[in-house]
């Protein structure tokens, strides 16, 4: 019973995830080819790309995030995080740092448990103050 239980779930889980990636769908997959942001509060421009634009569950997927070389000084000593979440679910949010790449340019390798639209929240951390920017990406088997 409860193994019969867990298939359920699992199932009812999977058809409304599904339905909610068609309906969102559209809206994501324009956001994912727009890759620039702006970080809350600092004004600052960011390029973001996602390898594989689509990325894959279960698997490491690099979000490069890339600072203008106009703002670098303001963020050269920036501790950057990423925290994804999904918004149709309500199962909590995973957290990952960032690491320089080079100059300007930070990569966190996320990995996003389940099909669907998630949000990554790009949290940069300097002199004790932070700020964020949201990028939005669809995640597929």
């Amino acid at each position: 019973m409860a193994i019969l239980s867990l298939v359920f779930l699992l199932f009812a889980c999977s058809a409304q995830d599904e339905q909610e990636h068609s309906q969102h769908g559209a809206a994501t997959a324009a956001a994912t080819t727009t890759p620039t942001l702006v970080i809350q509060d600092l004004s600052i421009p960011l390029q973001v790309e996602l390898d594989p634009a689509d990325a894959r569950i279960l698997k490491e997927n690099q979000l490069r995030i890339r600072i203008p070389s106009e703002h670098l000084d303001k963020l050269k000593q920036a501790k950057v995080s990423v925290t994804l979440t999904m918004p149709s679910m309500d199962h909590g949010d995973v957290s990952f740092e960032a690491v320089v790449a080079k100059d300007g340019e930070f990569v966190a390798a996320i990995v996003p448990t389940m099909v669907g639209g998630w949000l990554a929240t790009i949290t940069f951390e300097v002199d004790g103050k932070s700020a964020t920017a949201t990028y939005p990406f669809e995640a597929v088997p």
